[in-house]
């Protein structure tokens, strides 16, 4: 998050690399604002050296870029036009004529290809807001989406009433949320999972997710020690 006024950034992932930053003593440099689409080519380019913001480990990212331990996970859920009653389950939308809305070669058309292949997708291109995808259904162009509650509850402020989810019990999936590093640098991966574990031991992790959860239960913690 970024203060309109003072500039000041905040968040789960800056204050956990400033924390990393000085327990190892190196000084971070916030050197750009870049989109889901062209995260990796800057990182492939050298403009920097890590993705300090949320980003979720898939396999498609895998081929070009490395991964973190994970800080926390986002429960992934089905959501349905509120007034939607006929459908009740998932084991509805493996379906010709389910339409699922998803945006281009991230996390939400993986999961439409892997579990509901016979389904229709309705594709956005990344550089969209995210917002846009829960519109899709809200409008009638989709029948479902895919989102962690964090987003949805977000949205649904401005929309009260207009998402439902059918997987409210347990999630569609569990996406482990890590930083994104450059290829092959083995050294500086082990330097920063092995600082991760350090915040997981100390209890830093949990205290910095609490700080900036705004709703109850939107992440799902590590258990037990790294």
């Amino acid at each position: 998050m970024k203060d309109p006024n003072t500039g000041k950034l905040s968040g789960i992932y800056h204050d956990v690399i400033e924390k990393i930053a000085g327990n190892v003593s190196l000084k971070v440099e916030w050197t750009e604002e870049v989109g889901w689409a062209n995260q990796i080519e800057g990182l492939q380019a050298g403009r920097y050296d890590m993705i300090c913001s949320p980003v979720s480990l898939n396999s498609g990212r895998a081929r070009a870029a490395d991964f973190s331990i994970p800080l926390f996970y986002s429960p992934v859920q089905v959501w349905v036009k509120a007034d939607n009653n006929s459908l009740q389950s998932i084991d509805q939308l493996n379906d010709p004529k389910i339409k699922i809305a998803v945006l281009d070669g991230e996390q939400t058309s993986v999961f439409a290809r892997q579990f509901f292949p016979k389904a229709q997708t309705v594709s956005l291109p990344q550089t969209v807001q995210f917002s846009d995808l829960l519109l899709q259904v809200t409008t009638g162009k989709a029948d479902v989406v895919f989102a962690e509650p964090l987003a949805v509850r977000e949205f649904m402020e401005s929309n009260p009433g207009s998402l439902k989810a059918i997987t409210s019990t347990k999630p569609l999936v569990l996406v482990p949320n890590i930083f994104l590093l450059k290829r092959d640098e083995f050294v500086f991966k082990e330097m920063m999972d092995n600082a991760l574990r350090e915040l997981f031991n100390t209890g830093y992790m949990d205290q910095v997710i609490s700080q900036y959860e705004k709703y109850p239960n939107s992440y799902v913690r590590e258990t037990g020690m790294r």
